[in-house]
């Protein structure tokens, strides 16, 4: 079960999480405040909660907010939760978990991660353990699901290996060979491998 906080309780939610910030990790704060483990922000550039999505079978009796981001009585009867039955459909927003006390649980804080977060932390970190985990788990998370990992391999259709390999370099630099070796190793045997396995040939010695 999955559901999706109303505006009002979204506004309230950026302005306990200020409270919190100086004292705790933002993860820690946001799952003490939600009372659930399970759980999606949606930030802006700036930071700020822009939307939050509970994913948990575990929510409140009643299926209500919270009671610090209830919504204060008033006239109007818009209920504070709304149902949104299925995980995003996007890639970058979908949840993944992460090994307890590796370097990337480490980093942010929890247990799980977007997907926006690990290609974030593949593409950019300079830390090369927390790239490699970054890669792995993004790659388990498509593998398990069949259909992702051909929407994956569709979306990249239009570029062929050499240019992929390109775009990958010019934004990954020298990390680009590390990345595809370990797609290629994590997916062996599977088209998203095979696919890793050729642009990964594509590269200069």
């Amino acid at each position: 079960m999955a559901l999706a906080l109303d505006g009002p309780a979204v506004v309230r939610l950026e302005r306990v999480l200020e409270r919190d910030r100086d004292g705790m990790p933002l993860c820690e704060a946001v799952t003490r405040r939600l009372g659930v483990e399970s759980w999606m922000l949606r930030l802006d550039a700036a930071g700020r909660v822009r939307g939050v999505i509970v994913l948990a079978a575990d929510l409140p009796a009643g299926g209500g907010a919270p009671p610090e981001l209830a919504p204060a009585p008033t006239t109007a009867t818009t209920p504070a939760l709304a149902p949104h039955l299925s995980v995003p459909d996007d890639p970058l927003e979908r949840l993944e978990p992460l090994r307890p006390g590796g370097p990337i649980a480490r980093l942010l804080g929890g247990t799980q991660a977007t997907g926006r977060q690990l290609a974030d932390l593949a593409l950019h970190s300079d830390d090369p353990e927390i790239r490699g985990e970054a890669v792995g788990v993004a790659v388990d998370g498509i593998m398990r699901d069949p259909a992702l990992e051909r929407r994956v391999l569709a979306g990249l259709d239009g570029l062929d290996d050499a240019t992929l390999a390109r775009t990958i370099r010019g934004i990954a630099g020298d990390a680009t060979p590390g990345i595809l070796a370990v797609v290629e190793e994590r997916a062996r045997g599977r088209p998203l491998g095979d696919r890793a396995s050729r642009v990964r040939a594509t590269l200069a010695p």
